[in-house]
């Protein structure tokens, strides 16, 4: 039997220390910008439909939801939604919903819109798009507080 060989040993390497009085940010040392609406999230949650788990966030200044187009930023696979069937638009705490003109019409909380006019939409309001049945959920992160040392 003959006795194992010798591992090679390797140099370690030399690791860049961060000045910790400064923040990392991104690759070039700017601030991590907020994300869309912050500190308000906006999130739609199916809760009937071909997709019953799926969860949608607001992520854009505007959103459409449709079906098979691609501008609709939220595809349902639901035959009774138009193409651009309706549009949210987020301005920070205030979500908006307008109808686009479809076919078989937007439903919140069982009323349906009236088409051209935008309804203001609220923590657990319910979205009813074709077959398909939304929950609006909202509500706003706090920024974490300094870690003391």
């Amino acid at each position: 039997m003959t006795p194992p060989a010798r591992l090679p040993r390797f140099d370690l390497m030399a690791t860049k220390v961060l000045d910790d009085s400064r923040e990392a940010g991104t690759a070039e040392r700017e601030d991590r910008r907020p994300p869309h609406g912050a500190p308000h999230v906006w999130v739609l949650a199916v809760i009937a439909g071909r997709n019953p788990t799926s969860v949608h966030r607001l992520a854009r200044y505007e959103t459409v939801i449709g079906r098979g187009c691609d501008e609709a930023a939220i595809d349902l696979e639901d035959d009774e939604v138009s193409k651009r069937h309706c549009l949210l638009r987020v301005e920070g705490p205030v979500c908006t919903i307008q109808d686009l003109g479809s076919l078989n019409g937007t439903r919140i909380n069982g009323r349906r819109m009236n088409d051209g006019t935008v309804h203001r939409l609220r923590h657990l309001d319910e979205i009813q798009v074709g077959a398909t049945r939304l929950f609006v959920l909202t509500g706003r992160f706090r920024q974490r507080p300094p870690e003391s040392k």
